[in-house]
């Protein structure tokens, strides 16, 4: 019995644990933080706001691609123009 309870008690540590990694798991970064959909032109102003020049804008259907550039650096975005959800990021890692 108390074999079981051990293994038990050991399972729910695993398992609270796991629950923990998830929920803080950084995939969900959201560019735009927005109640409904986001527009071409609110991407537009975070980037600018972000001190980067919008090179080309444009929106395929669900999703908002941006090419940037600052300091003689060119970025590459995909955001998910329903959720404001950052899909891709193409930019060195001290520019983030």
């Amino acid at each position: 019995m108390s074999r079981m309870l051990i293994g038990i008690m050991i399972g729910a540590l695993l398992g609270g644990g796991l629950g923990a990694m998830i929920a803080t798991s950084n995939e969900d970064e959201f560019f735009l933080a927005s109640a409904g959909p986001v527009t071409e032109e609110q991407v537009r102003s975070k980037l600018q706001a972000d001190g980067w020049a919008v090179v080309q804008l444009t929106k395929d259907n669900r999703y908002i691609e941006a090419t940037t550039e600052k300091a003689g650096r060119i970025a590459h975005l995909t955001v998910d123009s329903l959720t404001g959800q950052l899909i891709n990021d193409e930019r060195d890692e001290d520019e983030r």
